[in-house]
């Protein structure tokens, strides 16, 4: 059942964005394998984010600077790998899963790349 208080501030989100706010969107069920995936596949909006081509202005010492917003969608949480034995996933000796937070609901800008800079 689709949690009314997450597409409320998810919306919320997107107009914070300057961002469009789809009328309708829908959910997809994305299935994969992966560690942190207890039940084989997750809830999340694929070709219809409830938010899309935003923005956010930014002041910085060099003036006002503009990232762009690729998307924002609602999805499912995963669980968490947690590496233990070393700095880094590099050289780590084992993997804990934290489930702690999987099937929970969430917004995510799914793609850094989605935070690009607009000279102007």
């Amino acid at each position: 059942m689709l949690n009314q208080e997450a597409v409320n501030l998810a919306v919320k989100a997107g107009i914070a964005l300057n961002a469009n706010i789809a009328r309708r969107s829908k959910f997809d069920r994305k299935q994969y394998f992966y560690a942190d995936l207890p039940k084989g596949y997750q809830i999340s909006q694929y070709d219809i984010p409830v938010c899309s081509n935003g923005y956010l202005d930014v002041d910085t010492p060099e003036g006002t600077k503009r990232f762009g917003i690729t998307r924002a969608h609602l999805e499912e949480d995963a669980g968490k790998n947690v590496h233990g034995g070393a700095d880094s996933l590099s050289g780590s000796s084992h993997t804990l899963v934290d489930f702690n937070r999987a099937g929970r609901g969430g917004i995510q800008d799914p793609w850094c790349v989605g935070l690009v800079w607009e000279p102007g």
